[in-house]
């Protein structure tokens, strides 16, 4: 029997799926941001961006909830993505280690459209409301969503400050990553600003963490 003949003919299907349904997301993205920029976000409407698009206002709703949604990203979907990935770590892996894995992941399908991204973030930086690109990133959403799917991979407690410290560790040294990949003229991958800006981390973060343990172990004598 052939490998080909011995695929599962109902993954193929849902393949072609999933790559028209890609298709239809970034023609969406990418018509909205070029009317973004050319007439203003708050001047744009659905029915401008699916015009544009060559699909039916219902059709982007299929893929959006909002405008909004296509400027600022969809978190939901990402945090579904996040716990794909977490969910195929090792089970006794460092919450940290794999949060890493999941931002890497992240990085390799942004970095595929940098032109794209980079226009999001002149946009969002042209909003009084936005405030910077990376700090987007950051926003309470993303940490607590990231906290949580710490919390139920490890079973953590609601109280445990490690969830969320893990969570505002990680999303900072990512959005860093993402300011200097955008503004970046030197043409570095995205995943080898963010494993510098880690590994820099790490090395403050242990030193850090002997600064306060030494303190702590000489005030119990």
């Amino acid at each position: 029997m052939t490998a080909a003949a011995a695929e599962n003919p109902a993954s193929r299907p849902q393949d072609r799926r999933h790559r028209r349904t890609m298709r239809t997301r970034a023609a969406i993205e990418a018509a909205a941001l070029k009317l973004f920029a050319e007439q203003g976000f708050a001047s744009t409407t659905v029915e401008q961006i699916a015009e544009a698009a060559d699909i039916a206002p219902r059709t982007f709703f299929r893929h959006f909830p909002s405008k909004d949604a296509v400027l600022f990203g969809d978190p939901g979907r990402e945090t579904e993505r996040m716990r794909e990935v977490l969910a195929a770590r090792p089970a006794g892996e460092h919450p940290m280690r794999s949060l890493a894995a999941a931002l890497l992941d992240a990085a390799e399908r942004i970095e595929q459209d940098r032109a794209q991204h980079l226009m999001r973030a002149e946009l969002l930086d042209g909003l009084e409301h936005a405030g910077d690109y990376e700090l987007h990133l950051i926003r309470q959403r993303w940490v607590e969503d990231m906290a949580a799917l710490v919390a139920e991979r490890t079973g953590a407690g609601g109280d445990d400050p490690r969830t969320v410290a893990y969570s505002i560790t990680l999303m900072s040294c990512f959005g860093s990553a993402m300011h200097s990949w955008l503004v970046g003229t030197g043409g570095t991958p995205l995943r080898e600003i963010l494993a510098q800006v880690l590994d820099e981390t790490a090395g403050g973060l242990a030193q850090a963490a002997d600064v306060v343990g030494s303190a702590v172990r000489g005030s119990a004598r």
